[in-house]
C-alpha cells in the first residue's frame, strides 16, 4: 500500500534555501514503505532565484553511480552553479536521491527494495509538491554516470511520457538484445547481483523488460520524440564503450535522433569526466531551448542546396535517413526504388545479415542461369530457422530477385532465413513455367536449406503483384509442387502481396494491356495458372495472407469472393488492406518498422511457424 508522503522540510526550511545564493545543498530524507530500510536520503540543489512560491522550475533527477550516494550533487553543484551564472544552464531543480550499489535502479527481483517504484511513484510527486519542479515533460529530464547513467537509460526509455530528456554517462549497457546474446566479458555484476535483479533461476522476460537495449527494440516508436544523450570513453576500464556502441547502432537501426559520443583517450574514471559532464548539461540546456527558429543563414543555404539538388533529380538535402519516415511513394517510382534499395542495404549491413547472391535452384538447357537463381539472406549462427522464399512482381515481363528490399532485414535478425529469386518472363516462358520455377525454387530449399542454417520442413512463400498470383498458382495447383519432386503440404503458409490475378478468366474480361500481353487469349492456358479454379478441401492447401493495396476494386472483384471460397474449404484465408499504400509502396514498405502491413505480415508468419 502506498504511503502518504510527508513533506520532508518546513517552509522555514524552503525559505533558508532561497536565501542561500545557490551555495548551499538541502539534504533530507523521504520515508517510504517501498524500501527496506523505511526511509531514503536525498540532495536537492537549487539555484538562487529559487522563490518557493514563484514559477515551476524544470526538474532534474540525477542519478549516482556505484557507491556513490546523495554527494554527488556536491562534486557537480559548482559547474552547475558556474553555467547557471553563464546562462550556458537554465535554472532547475536538481535532485539525487540515495540508492544502494547494484541496484540499478531497478526494483529487486524479491520486491523488497522497489527502487524504481520509489523514484517513479513517491520521489518524483514529492519534488513537485515540495519545490515546485515542473510536472510537464518537456522540462523534466533525467541523467547519471555509470550506474545512474544506466540508470537515466531505464528510466528515460521506460517511461519518455515522464521524461522529455535523458543524458546518460558511459552506462553500463549490455551489448546485446538477450542475456545469452551478451558476450561473457560484459556481465562484470556478480552472480548475487543479477540474482537480485532477475532471479535464480535467470527470469529472460525480465531482462527483455528491463535491458535498455530490448526496450529499444521493442517500442522504438514511443521513443519517437525522446532527446537522448549518450557518450562513454573509448578506452573504458569496465569495457562500456561496446555495450554504449550497441545501443547507439541500434538507435540508429530504429533512426531514433540522438547524440553520441564516444570520447577519445577517456576512461570511466579521470580528468576527462568534468569537461564530459559540462557537455551534457550543454545538450540538456539545448533540449530546454527546444524549438528553437532556424538561423537566416542556415535556412537560405538548406533552401539553395535543396534546388540544386532537385535540378539534379536528386533528393532534398540534409535528410534523416529513416527507413521509418522516408517516402517511398513519390510519383517517380523509379526514384523510390532507388531510394528504397539503397536504404534497405544499409539497414541489412546495420544488422548484420549477410547475402549470399546468385545460387542456381534449377540449370536448364538455353536458360540464363541468372533467370533460375536465388539469393540467400542470413546471419551467423543460424539454425532450424524457418525459410520465407520471395517473389517480385514486374507484370511476368520484368524485375529483379533485388526487390527483396527491406524484408530480410527484418526477417532474418528475428530467425528467418529469407531467400530471395529470379524467374523466366514472357514471352519465351509461359505462366506456367513461371510457377514452376517457383516451385522448382521452393523444393530445392526443402533440400537445402539446412546448409544456411535453415529448416525446409517449415517453408513459406511470399509474392508481389506477379509474384502474387505466382505464389497463389503454387500454393493452390498441387501439380507444380508435385513436378518439383514435393508437395502442398511442404508449404507452410502463402502471402500474397496486391495481385489482379487471382480468378483469372474473370479478370481477362477486362483485362489490362499487362495482363493480355502476359496470358493471351488461350482459356486452357489460363487455367493452371488460375488459383480460383484450384481451391479444394482436403488437399493440403496452406493458409494465406492476401493484402491488398488502399483502395483497390480487386478487393471486391477478387480477394474477398476468394476468402469466402477458401472458408467454404476449410482454408484459412486473412485479408489486410494497406491504408494509404499504392500498389508499389504495399510492397515496398514489407519489412519497415512502424508500418501496419509488416506487423500483419510478420504476425501471421510467427503464428504459423509457431514463433
Amino acid at each position: 500500500m502506498r504511503v502518504r508522503l510527508a513533506l520532508a522540510l518546513t517552509v522555514a526550511t524552503l525559505c533558508a534555501a532561497a536565501a542561500l545564493q545557490g551555495a548551499e545543498i538541502i539534504r533530507e530524507s523521504l520515508q517510504t514503505e517501498l524500501v527496506e530500510a523505511g526511509s531514503v536520503e536525498y540532495a536537492v540543489l537549487l539555484p538562487d532565484s529559487y522563490d518557493s512560491n514563484g514559477a515551476e522550475l524544470p526538474l532534474l533527477l540525477m542519478l549516482h553511480g556505484a557507491g556513490g550516494d546523495r554527494e554527488q550533487i556536491a562534486r557537480f553543484q559548482p559547474q552547475i552553479q558556474a553555467m547557471w551564472t553563464a546562462r550556458e544552464l537554465p535554472e532547475m531543480v536538481v535532485a539525487v536521491p540515495s540508492v544502494a550499489t547494484g541496484s540499478i535502479y531497478m526494483d529487486s527481483y524479491d520486491g523488497k527494495n522497489r527502487w524504481e517504484s520509489f523514484i517513479m511513484t513517491e520521489f518524483l510527486p514529492h519534488l513537485r509538491d515540495t519545490f515546485r519542479a515542473s510536472t510537464a515533460r518537456e522540462s523534466t529530464m533525467v541523467t547519471g554516470i555509470s550506474m545512474g547513467g544506466f540508470g537515466s537509460l531505464r528510466l528515460g526509455f521506460k517511461y519518455p511520457e515522464t521524461f522529455g530528456a535523458l543524458a546518460a554517462m558511459e552506462p553500463g549497457a549490455w551489448p546485446g538484445l538477450t542475456w545469452d546474446a551478451v558476450p561473457d566479458r560484459n556481465k562484470i555484476r556478480t552472480p548475487g547481483r543479477i540474482a537480485a535483479l532477475f532471479g535464480d533461476p535467470f527470469d529472460p522476460e525480465r531482462f527483455q523488460q528491463e535491458n535498455p537495449a530490448s526496450i529499444v527494440q521493442n517500442a522504438p516508436e514511443q521513443l519517437r520524440d525522446s532527446a537522448i544523450y549518450i557518450e562513454v570513453g573509448d578506452e573504458d576500464f569496465f569495457g562500456f564503450a561496446e555495450g554504449v556502441d550497441f545501443l547507439h547502432r541500434l538507435l540508429w537501426r530504429h533512426r531514433l535522433r540522438h547524440e553520441f559520443r564516444l570520447v577519445r583517450w577517456a576512461d570511466h574514471i579521470g580528468g576527462t569526466i568534468m569537461e564530459r559532464s559540462r557537455n551534457r548539461f550543454r545538450f540538456l540546456a539545448r533540449f530546454l531551448a527546444q524549438p528553437a527558429d532556424p538561423e537566416p543563414s542556415v535556412t537560405r543555404q538548406r533552401e539553395r542546396a535543396a534546388a540544386s539538388h532537385a535540378a539534379r533529380g536528386m533528393e532534398p538535402f540534409g535528410y534523416w535517413p529513416n527507413s521509418t519516415l522516408r517516402a517511398y511513394d513519390t510519383p517517380d517510382a523509379a526514384l523510390n526504388y532507388r531510394r528504397a534499395l539503397r536504404d534497405s542495404r544499409e539497414v541489412r549491413e546495420e544488422r548484420g545479415v549477410i547475402r549470399i547472391a546468385d545460387v542456381g535452384y534449377d540449370s536448364k538447357p538455353g536458360v540464363d542461369p541468372q533467370r533460375q537463381s536465388l539469393d540467400l539472406y542470413l546471419r551467423e549462427g543460424l539454425t532450424g530457422a524457418p525459410v520465407v522464399l520471395y517473389v517480385h512482381g514486374g507484370s511476368w515481363v520484368r524485375g529483379d530477385k533485388a526487390r527483396a528490399l527491406f524484408k530480410p532485414a527484418a526477417l532474418v535478425p528475428e530467425g528467418y532465413l529469407f531467400a530471395s529469386m529470379n524467374y523466366r518472363f514472357r514471352p519465351t516462358a509461359s505462366l506456367a513455367e513461371m510457377a514452376q520455377d517457383v516451385a522448382t525454387a521452393a523444393a530445392w530449399l526443402k533440400r537445402h536449406a539446412a546448409k544456411y542454417g535453415g529448416d525446409g520442413s517449415r517453408l513459406a512463400l511470399v509474392g508481389h503483384s506477379a509474384g502474387a498470383h505466382l505464389v497463389s498458382a503454387v500454393g493452390t495447383n498441387e501439380a507444380f509442387m508435385e513436378a518439383a519432386g514435393a508437395a502442398l503440404a511442404d508449404l507452410n503458409s502463402i502471402v500474397a502481396i496486391d495481385t489482379a490475378m487471382y480468378n483469372v478468366p474473370l479478370q481477362m474480361k477486362h483485362a489490362l494491356n499487362a495482363h493480355t500481353n502476359a496470358f493471351g487469349a488461350d482459356r486452357e492456358a489460363w487455367m493452371p495458372v488460375s488459383p480460383w479454379h484450384h481451391v479444394e478441401a482436403d488437399k493440403d492447401i496452406p493458409p494465406f495472407l492476401l493484402l491488398v493495396s488502399s483502395g483497390r476494386p480487386t478487393m471486391h472483384e477478387q480477394v474477398l469472393p476468394l476468402q469466402a471460397r477458401f472458408s467454404e474449404a476449410g482454408i484459412e484465408a486473412v485479408v489486410h488492406e494497406g491504408e494509404g499504400r499504392a500498389h508499389s509502396p504495399l510492397d515496398t514498405y514489407v519489412g519497415v518498422h512502424g508500418d501496419e502491413t509488416t506487423r500483419v505480415f510478420t504476425e501471421f508468419l510467427a503464428r504459423h511457424f509457431g514463433g
